[in-house]
């Protein structure tokens, strides 16, 4: 039986499944009849769980490290332990019950963004109050160790702390029925080099506790008990993906070039110094996009200027001249902080929010920019604003970014093209900007009209499109003309294919997660710069995404 999902994490892998069930607590019923010692018994849980997070945080590293030391975080929000408590006190709730109950709003909240990153983190805060609440129980957490050969894992959905125990060696695979490619399960499958397939309908109902199973995490194809022919032809696979993946992490990590020595900067997505330390050691050239938002969210006040100049320093130092770029915050209707009130409106992905939010809040962006212009100071760093729509905004950020200071420390200005009207502006954009730096994921999902958390519509999600095509050689054509650079920072940019033809038409920057740099580099390598324009101008003249896809070995 063949399934279909959404890739998440690329390789190929067959083993045997390994069906790891959900098990919800069966949270009891109040009332309690000592609500104060009920409340301590939940304070030391809260404080268990957060110290068994931060101990696995402490002994792992990259992501993973990130991703559980966030968590433990969770659980020991004091608003979080405020509301359980109180619903302890003033409903006599039992604390399984309190806590799980006073988690929801804040996994509503998130799940209601229009940021898929945020929108996944619901999951996180439901899996921390259940987690405190198995504890109170008496519950066992899922164990992942402990394995005695290779196994796929199957589940409706992993945990963070529970993916990070997979040793991937013995789970070569995972599929699972929930999730998203921005879930920690994801990212921590990506993390682990882990091949992985998520949000796959009629996942468990298919496998058994025997099945044998595939995983294409390129493909987003799961294959359930292949007659035996067919699991040869996956085992093939799955043995010639690992031995390319192996050569492309043995070869040398030179900087990123066509065949024909033509350069292509290989920078970094990241939100974090552990972040970066994995890019580092993976090859990144830089970093070409620095997700700044994430030291804003949870907090009753923004980071002042020197929180915000320290943390950046830090990644300055770590870079040793190599280039920062930072995006401005990217939160407002859409990715709601606390200390603001942003109105939601009917459609809050189209409201206030990236550039429009800095516009209404002024102080916001300044104290950010005086933070970058204070970085400046110990290497090359750059400056970009997110949901640009017009040439008034980008002309109001770079007064912002010169009056903090930017001109004398020589940050490079520039913005995110993610808007489809920036793309029909790109060469007024590029008179008064150092750079471009196109957001695919987004500007994929406003060409379309295609909500790219929206199932249905997972095929308009292409960045093969013929019109995602069409927009980036605008961009930049555009770029070449005034002399700013293109960059790419979307998910496209870590797809060896597509990179090829983003190079083709004239992108000279590519920024990616740190999994995706020796693929890139190794496809870059692979072809020289007129290859790359021919297949670049073949897929422009396609018809769909998929002969645009072909296009790359139709000329060859």
């Amino acid at each position: 039986m063949k399934l279909s999902g959404v890739a998440a994490s690329p390789g190929t892998a067959l083993a045997p499944a390994l069906v790891v069930a959900a098990a919800d607590p069966q949270l009891p019923d109040g009332p309690v009849d000592d609500p104060q010692a009920e409340a301590g018994r939940l304070q030391a849980a809260l404080d268990e769980v957060s110290a068994a997070l931060q101990a696995q945080s402490d002994a792992g590293a990259g992501e993973a490290a990130e991703i559980l030391a966030a968590q433990a975080t969770m659980v020991a929000d004091p608003e979080l332990r405020d509301a359980a408590v109180g619903l302890i006190r003033d409903q006599r709730l039992p604390a399984a019950r309190a806590v799980v109950t006073a988690g929801e709003p804040y996994a509503e909240a998130l799940s209601g963004s229009d940021s898929p990153y945020l929108a996944a983190r619901a999951a996180d805060v439901r899996d921390v109050c259940r987690r405190t609440a198995r504890r109170l129980l008496g519950l066992a957490d899922p164990d992942l160790g402990g394995l005695r050969h290779p196994v796929v894992v199957v589940a409706d959905d992993l945990a963070p702390a529970d993916t990070a125990r997979m040793d991937p060696a013995l789970v070569v695979g995972l599929v699972t029925s929930g999730g998203s490619r921005t879930s920690h399960t994801a990212i921590l499958a990506r993390s682990l080099g882990v091949p992985a397939v998520v949000a796959v309908e009629g996942l468990l109902a298919a496998v058994g506790a025997e099945s044998l199973v595939g995983v294409d995490g390129d493909a987003g194809e799961v294959v359930v008990d292949p007659p035996p022919d067919e699991a040869t032809t996956w085992r093939r696979r799955a043995d010639a993906v690992a031995a390319k993946r192996e050569r492309a992490g043995a070869a040398p990590r030179e900087p990123g070039a066509t065949a024909d020595g033509h350069r292509v900067e290989l920078a970094a997505n990241v939100g974090t110094t552990i972040e970066l330390r994995a890019a580092l050691a993976a090859g990144a050239e830089g970093v070409g996009l620095l997700r700044t938002e994430l030291a804003y969210l949870d907090r009753s006040t923004p980071p002042d200027e020197a929180e915000q100049a320290g943390a950046l320093c830090e990644l300055v130092a770590l870079l040793d001249g190599r280039r920062l770029v930072v995006r401005t915050f990217d939160f407002g209707a859409d990715k709601p902080v606390p200390f603001l009130d942003v109105p939601g409106g009917p459609n809050p992905a189209l409201g206030v929010r990236g550039i429009r939010l800095a516009q209404r809040h002024p102080d916001l962006l300044d104290t950010q920019l005086r933070a970058v212009v204070r970085a400046a100071a110990g290497g090359p760093v750059a400056v970009m604003a997110p949901m640009v729509a017009t040439l008034a905004e980008a002309e109001w950020f770079v007064e912002r970014v010169t009056a903090a200071g930017g001109d004398d420390a020589g940050v490079e200005v520039g913005v995110m093209v993610e808007v489809p009207s920036a793309v029909l502006i790109a060469q007024a954009l590029a008179r008064e900007l150092a750079f471009l730096s196109i957001g695919t994921n987004d500007l994929t999902q406003y060409l379309h009209a295609a909500d790219r958390q929206e199932g249905a519509l997972a095929g308009l999600q292409d960045p093969f499109s013929p019109a995602v095509l069409a927009a980036v050689v605008t961009v930049a054509r555009a770029g070449e003309a005034h002399g700013a650079w293109v960059g790419v920072c979307g998910e496209a940019a870590g797809d060896p294919e597509w990179a090829l033809l983003a190079v083709g038409l004239g992108v000279r920057e590519l920024s990616m997660g740190a999994a995706s740099l020796d693929g890139v580099r190794a496809a870059l390598a692979g072809r020289d710069l007129q290859a790359c324009r021919q297949a670049a101008e073949r897929a422009l003249a396609a018809s769909d995404a998929d002969a645009a896809r072909a296009a790359l070995s139709s000329g060859s």
